[in-house]
């Protein structure tokens, strides 16, 4: 399954409206979203809307499509889950270790595109970075393409809690430097080196977003 181009691609009518529905949007750091090649975007995840903001970032901003996973119980929802089938996401049953998501994962930036991911798993309730899974780090370190870190902050203003209709909100988003994910000489991946991995994404990650949203990783 391939993201359809005319969904999240440079200039989309979705891209032009969804960027302006989110409210005043700033980003830093765009020159370090490559211009080619395979990656893994990696961010922190705050709102509902972070998927249409990384699309967003990347497609409309650096000229890059970005390819999500997400959980399988999106596809069920109203609205959000037409617009993430439409957009070509592939759904992972969480707690599973979904080996066909890690293998149409790693197709894919075999192929030369580039990849989402979340780290997290799941939306933080405070917007404090919570425990990863080791997903992210795996798939790096697998196909040995960059990590491609990015914050952002805002978008849980959106729709905050209790709320029922959404609202413009001031988003921030920051790209940093990507980095790749060595492994040993022997191929093999042991619990320690992917944890170690694991590690340095979140970290990546939270040295883009203010300190009080690191969370242990700070």
């Amino acid at each position: 399954m391939t993201m359809r181009r005319w969904f999240f691609g440079p200039g989309s009518l979705l891209t032009r409206v969804g960027m302006w529905f989110l409210g005043p949007m700033r980003f830093t750091g765009l020159e370090h979203v490559p211009r080619d090649g395979a990656f893994i975007l990696v961010a922190n995840h705050i709102s509902l809307f972070d998927p249409l903001i990384v699309g967003s970032t990347a497609g409309q901003l650096a000229g890059r499509l970005v390819h999500f996973m997400a959980k399988q119980e999106v596809r069920r929802w109203p609205v959000i889950g037409w617009l993430a089938t439409q957009a070509g996401v592939y759904f992972v049953r969480r707690g599973e270790g979904d080996r066909a998501a890690q293998r149409l994962s790693l197709e894919l930036l075999a192929s030369g595109e580039a990849i989402a991911v979340f780290p997290e798993g799941t939306r933080s309730r405070n917007g404090v970075l919570g425990e990863p899974r080791n997903g992210a780090a795996l798939l790096a370190m697998r196909s040995g393409v960059p990590v491609l870190p990015v914050s952002i902050t805002g978008s849980n203003r959106i729709i905050p809690r209790g709320a029922r209709l959404p609202r413009r909100s001031r988003v921030t988003v920051r790209v940093g430097e990507p980095f790749l994910l060595t492994r040993q000489a022997s191929g093999r991946i042991d619990r320690q080196e992917l944890a170690a991995g694991t590690e340095r994404i979140m970290r990546a990650i939270a040295a883009l977003l203010p300190p009080a949203q690191r969370g242990r990783f700070g």
